[in-house]
């Protein structure tokens, strides 16, 4: 099995720099088994509709640029697509992107005796998110985050019959 010397940041900022030239963004790349690589997930976010035609052009334009990166083509899965609608938020942006929306909180320190919060994204800064929880604002420092993700609940709620 091959390993590959180019490093994740030189990979991550390749794809960067080709989806702002084509006004999308990224939001999250994942490497399966860095360095052997058998995986490439790219997550793209956009203004706009992210469709298949999209979707399959960016395949073979991340394959490219993987080559011209020394990665040979068909040495790994190469997957592109939108994070979907319950998506792992991570960064600054990620909570700046999901503003409005509801969020489940995991924390390493409790607020109010409380590990998980579950709440709207009122609005984001460098240190700290702010929760609107049954209309009150919880602030939370992004150093207490453990894990947060966006919720979807509309075919969640059990059908009682």
């Amino acid at each position: 099995m091959e390993v590959y010397m180019v490093s994740e940041k030189e990979i991550l900022e390749a794809f960067d720099l080709y989806l702002s030239e084509e006004n999308l963004e990224l939001y999250d790349l994942n490497i399966v088994n860095y360095p052997t690589i058998s995986r490439v997930e790219v997550y793209i976010v956009s203004d706009y509709e992210i469709d298949i035609d999209i979707t399959s052009r960016l395949n073979k334009q991340f394959q490219r640029l993987l080559e011209n990166l020394g990665i040979a083509k068909g040495s790994y899965e190469m997957i592109v697509s939108s994070p979907g609608i319950e998506r792992k938020l991570k960064t600054i942006r990620h909570f700046e992107l999901a503003l409005g929306e509801l969020v489940k909180i995991k924390l390493f320190e409790p607020i109010e005796g409380e590990y998980v919060l579950e709440g709207y994204i009122g609005s984001s800064s460098e240190q700290n998110i702010k929760l609107v929880i049954n209309s009150v604002e919880v602030v939370i420092n992004f150093s207490n985050i453990k894990s947060a993700k966006t919720e979807y609940k509309q075919f969640k709620e059990k059908v009682k019959g």
